[in-house]
């Protein structure tokens, strides 16, 4: 076994006897693995620093129900994804309420070793993309985040969101058409 697989399993063990040390290790470890998750998921960079720490919140008490032996992250990832999905349920609700909340959308920090314009053009393009998938209905926005960003297969997605297998791989489908068209045009102009 990994040196590193060995180190986690050793903390998450430390952490159900109650060392808050080892818990706080595993937050350092995938707390931004989970909030770029929230972000992707809502757009919002408050509503995934909250659902961040609910994440880490809930897993802290569920702890002792986590079985040793498994991977950490998947299980940490579900809570976070059952979180956002509540959250989105909610916001969907609120919408059709008429209440209209702003979207903020996560954009990438550029690298240092870029020159200006490498970096003003690779925000630039970032921003589009961002805006293109932000644009597709929430379904298959998330579906392809998941898939994309999350390397999750068609079944775990389609377990996760309670949907059909082809029900999965049509809505990622149709996601990917509609940013290529979505984002030709843009493309189009750059080359």
């Amino acid at each position: 076994m990994r040196p590193e697989i060995v180190l986690e399993q050793n903390q998450v063990s430390r952490a159900k006897q109650g060392d808050i040390n080892a818990f706080e290790a595993l937050i350092k470890k995938y707390q931004k693995m989970i909030y770029g998750l929230c972000l992707r998921l809502t757009g919002n960079h408050q509503m995934a620093d909250d659902l961040t720490q609910e994440t880490f919140l809930k897993a802290f008490v569920g702890l002792p129900h986590f079985l040793d032996n498994y991977d950490f992250y998947p299980w940490l990832r579900k809570i976070a994804l059952n979180l956002c999905f509540s959250y989105l349920r909610k916001t969907k609700r609120e919408a059709r309420l008429g209440v209209v909340k702003d979207l903020a959308l996560p954009i990438a920090i550029a690298s240092s070793i870029q020159s200006p314009v490498e970096t003003l053009e690779k925000l630039e393009t970032e921003k589009e993309f961002q805006q293109a998938l932000y644009s597709l209905p929430r379904e298959q926005r998330i579906i392809f985040i998941l898939k994309t960003y999350e390397n999750l297969s068609y079944q775990e997605i389609a377990d996760m969101m309670d949907l059909r297998l082809g029900t999965v791989m049509s809505r990622l489908n149709r996601a990917r058409k509609k940013l290529r068209h979505r984002l030709a045009s843009y493309l189009g102009e750059k080359r």
